[in-house]
């Protein structure tokens, strides 16, 4: 159990990186991406990141919604929230909003929680707000 993931409130995803893909390099892309092969690099996107279980990633990633099941070499960097699957391993430090680590995931790395970057208004915020803000990002 655990390995089930509701995309129901995603767009569908249509772009699938098959087993066999290596890819390597800046990977950017605008809808919903599941990855099951192998990318090295940097991936960035305002879309949802799904990696499969057989994907190997090692790559610092930046995506709207992350959603790990394979192996994550890499600081992991979500606007709504990161999950990580059983059997998921990361190697890297994960930042959002929401993280969520399911039984039997393989961690190593640190995690920062953040305020929604939305509700931060630092233009009528006083200094010492401005570096509460600074060090929770």
């Amino acid at each position: 159990m655990g390995k089930k993931t509701d995309f129901s409130i995603f767009d569908k995803i249509e772009t699938v990186l098959q087993p066999g893909t290596v890819l390597d390099g800046v990977l950017s892309f605008s809808k919903p991406l599941k990855v099951r092969g192998k990318f090295s690099g940097e991936i960035e996107s305002e879309a949802v990141l799904y990696i499969d279980d057989d994907a190997e990633i090692n790559a610092d990633i930046s995506a709207r919604v992350v959603i790990i099941s394979g192996k994550v070499n890499g600081n992991v960097s979500a606007k709504e929230r990161i999950e990580i699957l059983s059997g998921g391993k990361v190697s890297g430090d994960l930042i959002s909003s929401r993280i969520r680590i399911a039984d039997g995931v393989e961690f190593n790395g640190r995690c920062r929680m953040i305020k929604d970057p939305e509700t931060i208004d630092i233009f009528s915020a006083g200094v010492d707000k401005l570096k509460e803000i600074a060090r929770s990002i």
